[in-house]
């Protein structure tokens, strides 16, 4: 292994299509990518970034850290990526956690699993344009709930703001099995 690198995101699918295209732009993994809790990654990195991240995941890569950082240079991503060598002070423990850090488990939706779940038992299509910055509830395919104000809704997806105060996250269509629309109290 000749770096290591560190992705963030706020959503699992974020985390996914980086993956996707540093492997797509190049980058060779040497191993699966494993799991890293958010928190104590943000304590180890502390003052790096003000962000409040869902996922994190380690990934040892082939290439040297110059070489990573000019292949990903030119990349959008949806994801923070931090590529660390050797010389970098954490880089020794963190290279220390990755035999016991578990694979990084990522839902995989095809077409076929999609299609299944919009059959028969499909509801009414809604536009939601005319509930954004209402209070609602998302909940995504791995059973989690979020609730806040919706921000935007779109064809590909809903930009939702939680009420905790974290980071805004972007829901694709994909990942959301439905929104809950609070009925408003009658006075």
């Amino acid at each position: 292994m000749s770096s290591l690198a560190i992705i963030r995101a706020t959503d699992i699918l974020k985390l996914k299509s980086t993956l996707s295209e540093m492997r797509q732009a190049g980058i060779e993994f040497e191993d699966k990518p494993k799991e890293i809790n958010p928190s104590s990654l943000e304590k180890t990195l502390s003052g790096i970034s003000d962000k409040k991240y869902e996922f994190c995941t380690l990934v040892q890569v082939s290439q040297d850290r110059s070489l990573s950082q000019r292949i990903i240079k030119n990349l959008h991503f949806y994801s923070d990526v931090l590529i660390l060598d050797s010389t970098h002070e954490i880089f020794k423990n963190l290279v220390r956690l990755i035999p016991v850090l578990p694979d990084l488990e990522i839902p995989d939706m095809s077409y076929k699993d999609t299609t299944r779940k919009s059959g028969s038992s499909r509801g009414s299509s809604v536009y939601l344009g005319i509930f954004v910055d209402r209070k609602v509830q998302v909940e995504t395919s791995s059973g989690k709930v979020h609730s806040g104000i919706l921000k935007n809704a779109d064809s590909i997806g809903v930009f939702f703001e939680p009420s905790d105060n974290s980071a805004s996250i972007f829901f694709t269509w994909h990942d959301i099995k439905k929104i809950i629309i609070p009925r408003e109290e009658k006075k």
